[in-house]
């Protein structure tokens, strides 16, 4: 079976998945760690980026080239755009795409696609994960997540996006990740978990709720691992 790779923003994102697979050796690389390892059967490399979109890019380009990872699950926090996607949610993306870059330019000079498209086996088995929690703490949503630069924290904003991108939620790292998995040829999804509104008391909620937000998926992660697991002999090779 091909490799997993797990991509995180902040260690906190990625600390339950470390905790729970057998590492086997950890490679310093770029100024990145990686720890390749295993869950069960399923052969994982694990990785956290740090913020911003540059960084979330060379670390899943190195992912692919140089781990020769053949499918990538984003995980992180991210702030909500629907007033239907509450505090803790998780969202599972079916598009992504930025904020901060127009249409045109993203079909004409950067990646000829205004939008990239999740993989539909990963997405399956996500809704499979979540349906087998028991004691469900949070709701799920599929939709599109959008990334920028700038960490919103701004009513106007929040309600301008919303309207303009029909988006779940918005967050700093995975239309990149997604972009390069899409020009590399690589099927991708995103997990997000909501630890804000994006509205002007985001940065108090996300310093209050990061580690709540993260720990609620974590648990929603490590059961989409075991999915995977019961499911590998579908799992591209």
């Amino acid at each position: 079976m091909g490799t997993l790779g797990i991509i995180g923003v902040k260690e906190i994102e990625i600390k339950y998945i470390k905790e729970s697979m057998k590492i086997v050796e950890e490679v310093a690389y770029a100024g990145f760690l990686f720890y390749i390892g295993n869950y069960n059967t399923l052969n994982i490399v694990l990785c956290c980026t740090g913020m911003g979109k540059v960084n979330s890019a060379e670390c899943t380009q190195i992912l692919i080239a140089k781990f020769n990872v053949k499918r990538i699950i984003s995980t992180g926090i991210a702030g909500s755009l629907n007033p239907e996607v509450k505090i803790c949610d998780i969202v599972i993306s079916n598009k992504v795409t930025y904020y901060d870059v127009t249409k045109s330019q993203m079909k004409t000079f950067f990646s000829n696609e205004d939008e990239f498209i999740s993989d539909e086996y990963l997405k399956r088995v996500a809704i499979k994960a979540y349906n087998r929690i028991k004691l469900k703490e949070c709701g799920y949503h599929i939709g599109k997540i959008i990334t920028g630069e700038t960490f919103v924290s701004d009513d106007k904003l929040r309600a301008d996006l919303r309207t303009k991108y029909n988006a779940e939620c918005v967050e700093m790292e995975g239309g990149a990740i997604a972009h390069i998995c899409h020009t590399n040829k690589i099927p991708f999804i995103l997990i997000r978990g909501i630890c804000d509104n994006a509205d002007k008391n985001a940065t108090i909620l996300y310093r209050q709720l990061d580690m709540i937000a993260a720990y609620g998926y974590a648990k929603f992660l490590m059961n989409l691992l075991k999915e995977l697991t019961y499911n590998e002999g579908d799992v591209l090779k």
